[in-house]
């Protein structure tokens, strides 16, 4: 009986050991969290629509160039009308993420058109460059001129036509 004892013992001690070593040796867990914040939207509203204005063509080819501090200048056999004139650079209100940061994408030509003629608005350009950063509010005014390509002695008319700006985050 008293080996008996003595064995069970050593059977006690030994897999008391082990356990222990296993316990020693055993794998570490943490945990973490995941989380993802959905941002508002990019939102672009038109203010004010691209108008060059009242311009009289001549014999010779020019263009009208409107800035985007809505100022006007020509080149060429063109002269600006200040009769009646309504001239602009685009405009639109931009709203998202408080400081996030976003690209402009803007055509690089269109045209307008007046009863089948047609006339070249190209070099578009923008008040905030490609890549902007919204206020601390989550907005921005961009503004869109461009240059109007007008034919020596253009056909007179209104026209029209209409052009996409995209905005996107970064």
């Amino acid at each position: 009986m008293k080996k008996l004892f003595f064995v069970f013992a050593a059977l006690v001690v030994f897999f008391g050991i082990t356990s222990n070593i296993n316990a020693q040796t055993a794998t570490a867990q943490a945990s973490a969290d995941a989380s993802a914040t959905i941002v508002t939207p990019l939102e672009i509203n038109k203010v004010a629509d691209l108008k060059f204005g009242n311009i009289a063509a001549g014999p010779v080819a020019g263009a009208v160039i409107m800035s985007t501090d809505d100022v006007r200048t020509s080149d060429g056999g063109v002269t600006l009308i200040a009769a009646g004139n309504e001239s602009n650079a685009a405009s639109f209100d931009i709203t998202g993420a408080p400081d996030a940061t976003f690209t402009i994408d803007l055509p690089e030509s269109i045209l307008i058109y007046a009863d089948g003629d047609k006339m070249e608005v190209n070099d578009f350009v923008s008040n905030l460059g490609d890549n902007s950063t919204l206020s601390n509010e989550g907005t921005a005014n961009l503004k869109v001129g461009a240059t109007l390509i007008v034919e020596a002695n253009q056909t007179p008319g209104l026209y029209e036509g209409t052009f996409d700006v995209t905005v996107a985050y970064n």
